[in-house]
């Protein structure tokens, strides 16, 4: 095998669900799981631990493999409300203008810190910044930024920006008494909606129709691990 294809593999390997045990365990890193079910990406890092389906069409050829269960921890537990609150004062303050931060997990600590990003450039429709120093055991875990007055939506850039591995999120509506947030899970360009979010913001998914999901991801297994996340 050539040697280039060796390195793919060992950063991302394929493995076939057991049947009869559990999923061997997996250091940090990445590596897709071939089920009976369908094929799933798991990812573990020092703040995250998840399992996300990447199809659950059932195989035409039936496979003797086990099958495989979506899951989603984060070390830090409840993302804390008050530094949210914390970054939604610090948004307000860059009015009109859209303004950046971070969420940055230790694993000497095992909690969250919030630290600003420092703006290259900002206006009230786009920011280029620069992220803070970080010690050696710290990650970004949760990537923050505003959209000034204008809702809380993805749009192409956030899309184009959002890379790697994290939790992304998004405020709007700053000049109003109780803005709008939207958050995702980002796991290297798949992006899976956090719809029932933590914050106590207007329903960014208000113009759904009636019944339908908000979103292709929230099934029952995540809408509890939000509330385990949360705290509701």
């Amino acid at each position: 095998m050539d040697v280039r294809d060796q390195a793919l593999l060992a950063s991302c390997p394929v493995v076939a669900a057991p049947r009869f045990s559990p999923l061997p365990d997996m250091a940090n890193g990445q590596r897709i799981i071939v089920a009976s079910n369908g094929w799933f990406v798991q990812t573990r890092l020092d703040w995250l631990d998840c399992i996300t389906a990447l199809s659950l069409d059932t195989p035409a050829m039936r496979l003797p493999y086990g099958e495989v269960r979506e899951h989603l921890r984060f070390s830090f537990g409840q993302l804390p409300i008050p530094l949210i609150e914390a970054f939604v004062a610090h948004g307000r303050k860059h009015l009109p203008d859209e303004a950046a931060g971070v969420l940055i997990y230790s694993r000497g600590t095992g909690r969250l810190r919030l630290a600003f990003c420092e703006a290259v450039r900002a206006s009230p429709v786009r920011i280029d910044y620069r992220r803070p120093p970080m010690a050696d055991d710290e990650t970004v875990a949760v990537d923050l930024h505003t959209h000034g007055r204008a809702p809380a939506f993805w749009s192409a850039d956030d899309d184009r920006d959002d890379q790697g591995i994290k939790v992304a999120g998004v405020f709007g509506l700053l000049d109003q008494p109780k803005p709008m947030a939207r958050f995702r899970l980002v796991i290297n360009g798949l992006y899976q909606d956090l719809p029932r979010h933590p914050w106590p913001g207007p329903d960014a998914f208000a113009d759904r129709v009636d019944g339908e999901e908000s979103a292709p991801w929230p099934n029952r297994w995540m809408r509890s691990v939000i509330r385990r996340w949360t705290g509701a």
